[in-house]
């Protein structure tokens, strides 16, 4: 039986709270392990694919045909990791799509996991769509992000529950403000900064750069082996059926 692949959605129905930043940070941490990774840039000014213009392509949910594009490349059991920024404007109709498609069942069987990473903001909007995905697709794995540059000491667990063990809240550290201006211009990249290959940012920076980095990866870490170890209990408990 193949490895289980993962299709991780970013999202929020709000702009600029650090949704495209999660997205390039995920795909980075496959690519500085070594591992397959595609990612999908659904923002109409292709941010994502300015900064990783080798391992994002454009992609769009408007047209029928792009849809088909999109979610066949999705659907498929390749052991490659996924990432999906989801634009702002494509949110309501990527996940119209998605339940249409009933998506989350047929990618289970073909032992591909969803996981939703929405950046969460204390507005009745962000609220209101949280709850929606909660409501409409019951078992999807649904785990807050906080970006401490925009919801530095907000109290989400009530607006933003976990449904499960495995949907710990991931928390992007605060940076800088002259780092975020580096990190925020295209093409920089975590996964050459950290192999030695890019020295915008000065030297007497590098350490916190390094410290950042280091507890970002290390969440998406400790994610990666929390869906590992539910797909084994989940796995055994079929075995068991049998």
């Amino acid at each position: 039986m193949s490895r289980r692949t993962h299709v991780y959605i970013v999202c929020s129905p709000r702009p600029r709270i650090g949704k495209t930043l999660a997205a390039r940070l995920l795909t980075e941490f496959y690519r500085t392990s070594g591992r397959p990774v595609l990612a999908f840039d659904l923002n109409p000014d292709q941010t994502l694919l300015a900064y990783l213009p080798r391992f994002a392509v454009a992609a769009d949910v408007r047209e029928t045909r792009d849809q088909m594009a999109l979610f066949d490349q999705l659907i498929v059991p390749d052991e490659k990791s996924k990432v999906i920024d989801l634009g702002t404007g494509a949110f309501d109709r990527f996940f119209e799509i998605l339940q249409n498609l009933d998506f989350l069942e047929e990618a289970r069987r073909r032992n591909i996991e969803t996981v939703v990473l929405f950046a969460v903001n204390p507005d009745q909007l962000s609220i209101k769509a949280y709850r929606m995905l909660l409501q409409q697709f019951k078992n999807i794995t649904l785990i807050p992000v906080l970006n401490e540059a925009f919801v530095r000491g907000f109290h989400y667990r009530n607006d933003f529950p976990a449904q499960r063990a495995v949907a710990v809240p991931l928390q992007i550290p605060l940076l800088s403000p002259f780092i975020r201006s580096i990190v925020d211009t295209p093409p920089f990249s975590f996964s050459e900064f950290r192999r030695g290959l890019s020295d915008d940012i000065p030297e007497h920076l590098a350490g916190e750069m390094h410290s950042w980095l280091k507890r970002a990866f290390l969440q998406l870490r400790e994610l990666e082996l929390r869906l590992l170890l539910e797909g084994l209990q989940a796995s055994l408990h079929d075995h068991e059926q049998i």
